[in-house]
Formats: C-alpha cells, sequence, structure tokens
C-alpha cells in the first residue's frame, strides 16, 4: 500500500496539458531538413518554465559526474501512413540497479498517441523485460491544465509520462516500455517524427541508494529515436 500511495503522489506532481491543435498532418523534422511545419496553429495559453536543457542543469549544478552508468534510449521505426508505429523506450547500464523512473516522452503534435481510457489519460503500453519486477507502472498523455510549456509550443510537440517503481534495485537492462502512435493517414512516405524527452525538475531516474551522479548520467545521455514514413 506504500508504495501504491507513493505511485499516486508522484503523479500529483504531473501538471496537465492540452494538445496543441492539429489542423495539419504534414511535418517536416526542421532540424533534418531545415524545412517548416505547415498548417499547425494553437490557441492555447503558454506556461512559462525553464527549457528542458536549463532546467537539468540547474538540478544537476552541483552533482558530480558519473564516467558510466545508465543510457535510455528510444528506438526508431518505419511505418505506414495510417499504420500505428510502435515505440519502445530501453535502458542500459543499470541492470538490477535502479528502482524508480519518471519520464516524459515527447512527439509530434500531428501524432495520435494511442490511449487507454481517454476519460482518465491513460496511454496505451507494452511492459518490456526491464520492468518485470514492477510494482507499480503508470502512463497518462501529459495535461498541463490547458496550458502548455513554451519549449513545447514553439517545436508543435506532445508529451506522455510514465513512471514505474520496484521494492527495491530491480529495475533491469532491456526494454522498458512500448507506447503506440497513430501515423496521419497523408503522411508522406519519407517523413521523420523526431521521438524525443523533455525534462523537468520532477523527472527522476534512481536506485534505492539515491545516488545522483547515476541519475545525472542517465538524464544527461538520453537518446532520442524517430519514426519514418515508408
Amino acid at each position: 500500500m506504500k508504495l501504491k500511495l507513493t505511485v499516486a503522489a508522484l503523479l500529483l506532481c504531473i501538471t496537465a496539458v492540452s494538445c496543441s491543435n492539429k489542423n495539419d498532418s504534414s511535418y517536416t523534422s526542421p532540424e533534418s531538413s531545415g524545412a517548416s511545419i505547415k498548417g499547425i496553429e494553437s490557441s492555447d495559453e503558454v506556461v512559462e518554465l525553464p527549457d528542458s536543457e536549463t532546467a537539468m542543469k540547474n538540478k544537476f549544478k552541483d552533482v558530480p559526474t558519473a564516467e558510466s552508468g545508465p543510457v535510455i534510449s528510444v528506438n526508431n521505426v518505419t511505418a505506414k501512413a495510417g499504420e500505428t508505429a510502435e515505440v519502445t523506450v530501453s535502458v542500459k547500464g543499470a541492470d538490477l540497479n535502479w528502482s524508480m523512473c519518471g519520464i516524459h516522452l515527447t512527439y509530434p503534435d500531428v501524432l495520435d498517441c494511442v490511449l487507454m481510457d481517454e476519460e482518465t489519460d491513460s496511454v496505451k503500453f507494452k511492459k518490456g523485460v526491464a520492468s518485470q519486477y514492477n510494482t507499480g507502472f503508470i502512463s497518462l498523455e501529459c495535461r498541463w491544465q490547458n496550458k502548455n510549456p513554451e519549449e513545447l509550443m514553439k517545436k508543435h510537440l506532445s508529451a506522455l509520462f510514465f513512471t514505474v517503481m520496484f521494492n527495491g534495485n530491480d529495475g533491469q537492462d532491456g526494454d522498458i516500455a512500448t507506447f503506440y502512435f497513430d501515423v496521419p493517414k497523408d503522411a508522406e512516405p519519407g517523413t521523420v517524427y523526431p521521438i524525443g524527452f523533455y525534462y523537468m525538475e520532477t523527472d527522476m531516474f534512481r536506485n534505492i541508494e539515491g545516488d545522483e551522479s547515476f541519475e545525472k548520467y542517465a538524464f544527461e545521455h538520453l537518446q532520442e529515436g524517430s519514426i519514418t514514413v515508408e
């Protein structure tokens, strides 16, 4: 019961977000092509939060840097227009050495994250081997009370949040979880949708020893992935 209450307390730290309007499913990664995103507008309010990089620097500025540690990554997958892409988040370098995580995963707001329950914003997921001994796993589509962080608004991104907990350092290496995204039916072949991370001060990747250098290494070595339209 204590662990379940801890999960609930962690989820209270998530402020809710509403997605940007999806007026056009055409998307081109500005980073990869130099092209702009067309036809996507939003009337949602912008919330003033530190950008992800600044928040991370502030959180870990006095924490010693480890020579090695956990690496959390997203895979690169392909899918056809109108199909559902399976995106997997994995970890290595932390086998039986992590007890809890809380991570924001970002995706272009022209994609639809597949939900289990639209009323609760519960995200559909499949647990991987890294999470098999968990005592609690919750994933939600992010909501910030109809306000979006400015960084996500500028990049036309939405986000989901997932948290996994264990009794001890029972988290393993391997796949943490797979999430599902519907690709627009009119997506052009060759379109690349980046799947990345958004760091907030409440995010975590910890072991029971509370090794801050371990956590710092994890967030400073995040590896993003993508969905490419066939």
